[in-house]
């Protein structure tokens, strides 16, 4: 109870407040008889109509207490105490998780009426200094009150733009540019905005959403620690959607897209529209060869009409899908580092690589080894590996970003509008984009290119992603006839991959080759299973090359043998062609043939040429040469009987070996010869 003193003190408004709020928690009707007379004495009293106002939310009269926010809002336009209390109501409605006093004040706001619900929130965004949230508040004025998209839209935007602009060397994906591509520009381009635009604005607002999107999806996830800068980080694979870091600057509702292709889609769709665009319906949720017989037919018209409007259509349908296959395409590659994050759900990468033919007969037939146009209708077949989850998907999404690649570089007119927006969106940041460019070198033939490209990851890159480009090195080395360096290339890959512990061993699968003549290339997992058998085709390939050569020895012919063992009888027709030469020649000399030599029917063989029907021919293949063996003989007589005795014996002793796994032996030559490997090569 105040003092007398204080009483005395009191003004007549400040006297007729207390009493009210004396009443207000015992005797609410007293309370309010003592305000309905303040407000009589005192109309123009702003405490006496807040009080009033309390009293009523108090009591949780929603009607009356909307009624006196509604009353203060006409009468008292510039009183600090009610802006507060309606910034509150508005912080409110953007909030999800509302406790018990935010949803009385939500409720008492909606039962204001919308007019003035209107003029509130322009009024309260007009008064906040902080651009973000006037921002919030314009959005959220225009998405309950559409019709002031067209007072208010564009000045939004200019406003996000302008602070965005601000900020030099900023993300795409920041607070303002958010906001600006993913809540207020589709609700503009919505909402049939009747003001003309320029194609320029359009364009220029469908390159800042394709910026967005993209660096969005790209970015790293949560799972990576902090952000690092690397290039390397800004991968797609790494960003699962549900682990993208929260954008800078955003309520925890705002940070919510939940479908950016599809939104990137929809905005495509809107400001084609606004432009002429036609578009066919549903085209973007249609297969990938319906969208890319759609883009050529609509190249086509517009090659026919010299349209530049009809260019600029292919050009960001070009781009948009390009960006997007390819993206699907890369989580399937770079997941060394995605902690199970990638889109793909794949935990080993897939590798592009040069497929070889097993003819044994004449030479591989190598393709180009110089930059040239490729020839549509000669293009080379990719096989796929089985054990790919949704290979065709893979396979469509690569060949998808592959074709819109070359088709935004077919023409002047696509190629340096591309080449603008692919500076302007300064692609240095996305390491991940090379590899659309190593992998689209490969299968056009373009090793030089792809093989300097592959030299910049080689030097960073660990794990299995170091594994999957020394594999495309030494492809393309293979193919550019660098034999050495090829088969130096996959003896360090062989090294790096772990060998299966204990005896089991597990069986490897060969991928079914094209018959006939023409490239291929092979899409494989970056896994033992795989990439060891394509190791061992790959070195075979490049022996084969060097026995049909002048540098062709013996040693060549019995590292050949020996990596046939592999896969036996797979080859068995170069197996037969190994034979013919050494028949040819007379003699063949490998002192460490036994060593390695281990499957029954190569040992048969050389029996066979042991005897008068396999041509007798001068075998110098065991650990210690014939020549040595004959000066160690005392007696003349009986020198070659004492050998061939040596020999068979040896070669009875080498049968028992067949239970020691193939892959051990065949590892350890690597490992063991590789200086004298390579010296041949």
């Amino acid at each position: 109870m105040a003092t007398a003193g204080a009483l005395d003190s009191l003004s007549d408004v400040d006297y007729v407040v207390m009493r009210a709020r004396q009443y207000s928690k015992t005797d609410q009707y007293a309370a309010k008889a003592w305000l309905i007379t303040a407000k009589s004495l005192f109309p123009s009293s702003f405490v006496i109509q807040f009080e009033s106002y309390q009293v009523e939310k108090a009591g949780k009269n929603i009607t009356e207490a909307a009624k006196n926010l509604e009353e203060m809002f006409r009468s008292f336009p510039h009183e600090r105490r009610l802006w507060e209390e309606v910034q509150g109501m508005l912080e409110a409605l953007q909030t999800e998780s509302r406790d018990h006093r935010q949803a009385l004040l939500t409720e008492i706001f909606a039962a204001i009426p919308t007019h003035v619900q209107c003029q509130m929130l322009l009024s309260v965004a007009d008064k906040i200094s902080n651009t973000l949230e006037r921002c919030r508040l314009l959005l959220l004025a225009m998405r309950n009150f559409p019709s002031l998209v067209q007072e208010h839209g564009l000045k939004l935007m200019e406003l996000l733009m302008d602070e965005e602009s601000k900020i030099r060397g900023l993300s795409p994906v920041n607070c303002y540019r958010k906001l600006l591509v993913c809540d207020v520009m589709p609700l503009v381009l919505d909402h049939g905005l009747r003001v003309d635009l320029t194609p320029i604005q359009l364009h220029s607002w469908l390159q800042l959403a394709i910026e967005f999107y993209i660096s969005y999806v790209t970015q790293p996830s949560n799972g990576d620690g902090g952000g690092g800068s690397g290039t390397d980080l800004l991968s797609p694979s790494k960003a699962s959607l549900s682990r993208l870091p929260p954008v800078a600057g955003l309520l925890e509702r705002e940070n919510q897209v939940i479908d950016p292709w599809g939104s990137l889609f929809s905005l495509l769709h809107l400001i084609g529209r606004r432009l002429g665009w036609e578009f066919e319906a549903d085209i973007f949720n249609k297969t990938r060869e319906a969208q890319w017989q759609y883009l050529v037919s609509q190249f086509n018209r517009a090659k026919q009409t010299h349209s530049d409007s009809g260019y600029k259509q292919v050009l960001y349908m070009a781009v948009v899908l390009f960006m997007q296959s390819f993206y699907f395409y890369v989580s399937h590659i770079d997941t060394d580092m995605s902690a199970g994050g990638g889109t793909g759900g794949h935990s080993t990468p897939v590798v592009l690589v040069e497929g070889f033919s097993p003819d044994a007969e004449e030479t591989v037939s190598h393709p180009r080894t110089k930059k040239q146009k490729v020839d549509s209708t000669n293009q080379p077949q990719v096989i796929i590996s089985s054990t790919i989850s949704n290979a065709q998907t893979l396979l469509s999404n690569f060949t998808m970003a592959r074709k819109c690649y070359e088709l935004l570089h077919a023409r002047e007119e696509l190629r340096e509008d591309f080449k603008e927006l692919y500076t302007r969106w300064k692609p240095e940041t996305w390491a991940w984009i090379n590899h659309l460019q190593i992998d689209v070198a490969i299968f056009q033939g373009n090793f030089q290119e792809a093989t300097g490209q592959l030299q910049n990851f080689l030097d960073t890159a660990m794990g299995k992603m170091r594994t999957r480009y020394a594999l495309q090195r030494a492809s393309c080395h293979y193919c550019l006839r660098n034999y050495s360096k090829a088969c130096e290339l996959i003896l360090d890959v062989i090294n790096t991959i772990p060998e299966s512990e204990g005896s089991e061993y597990e069986e490897s699968e060969r991928l079914a080759t094209p018959a006939g003549p023409g490239r291929f290339l092979l899409m494989l997992q970056c896994a033992e299973k795989e990439i060891l058998p394509y190791c061992i085709q790959l070195l075979v390939a490049s022996l084969n090359e060097r026995m049909y050569s002048t540098h062709c020895t013996d040693t060549v012919l019995a590292h050949l043998i020996i990596l046939l063992q592999y896969d036996w009888p797979q080859q068995e027709n170069l197996f037969c062609s190994i034979i013919r030469r050494i028949q040819r020649q007379g003699t063949f000399t490998y002192n460490m043939f036994f060593s390695y030599i281990f499957v029954t029917d190569i040992l048969e063989e050389f029996a066979f040429l042991d005897t008068a029907e396999g041509g007798r021919i001068n075998l110098d293949i065991l650990p210690v040469s014939t020549k040595a063996l004959a000066q160690q003989r005392t007696v003349t007589r009986g020198v070659n009987k004492g050998v061939k005795e040596d020999f068979r014996a040896a070669l009875e002793k080498q049968v028992g070996r067949l239970q020691e796994p193939c892959q051990r032996i065949i590892r350890k030559f690597l490992k063991d010869e590789r200086t004298v490997f390579l010296q041949h090569m």
